[in-house]
């Protein structure tokens, strides 16, 4: 039976591989290769993939290892509202992360820097476009999707030259979900 986090995470999934992927022409060199749900493993290996995204869970950086980048608060879900006797209202919590590894095609900084911010810029606002009407599991559904003022994100230059540039970007994002008891 699948949770409301995995339905949450698989409609995500499915409109950043229509926004990042299937509506982007295959010559764009801010296409995305991947989208998965979960950690990538290894596959695709970054030499086959330059541009991959990976949706999670809250946080998987600080639930495992600590933060690793500068959003410093807790990603945990949360209790956001009780109507006695009705209904509980959750604040869930995920992460959405791209990776740019443009090591084989060797852009210049400024090029780099191009595709890593037009990456960044069409996740936010895939993000910001999703409806998650209909999105249900188990009796708890989606009362709120994702709210601007909410969408928090960052991008980290992590490789460098010569001709080998390397970005993190990562965006947290809540939905209010609601169940009657």
């Amino acid at each position: 039976m699948s949770g409301i986090h995995d339905e949450v995470l698989k409609k995500v999934q499915t409109e950043l591989e229509t926004a990042l992927i299937d509506n982007i022409d295959a010559s764009d060199s801010a296409r995305v290769h991947t989208v998965k749900l979960g950690p990538l493993d290894g596959e695709p290996e970054p030499d086959k993939a330059r541009i991959t995204v990976t949706l999670h869970e809250n946080d998987p950086d600080n639930f495992i290892s600590g933060a690793f980048t500068g959003l410093k608060e807790n990603w945990s879900d949360e209790i956001y509202h009780i109507e006695i006797g009705t209904a509980v209202t959750w604040k869930r919590r995920f992460t959405v992360t791209a990776r740019t590894m443009l090591e084989r095609s060797k852009e210049n900084l400024s090029e780099a820097r191009e595709i890593a911010s037009t990456v960044r810029t069409r996740i936010e606002h895939a993000l910001l476009s999703i409806s998650f009407s209909g999105v249900e599991a188990d009796g708890e559904y989606v009362a709120r999707g994702i709210v601007s003022s909410d969408l928090k994100g960052e991008m980290k230059q992590s490789g460098g030259p010569p001709n080998s540039y390397d970005y993190f970007i990562k965006f947290r994002f809540d939905v209010l979900t609601t169940k009657r008891t």
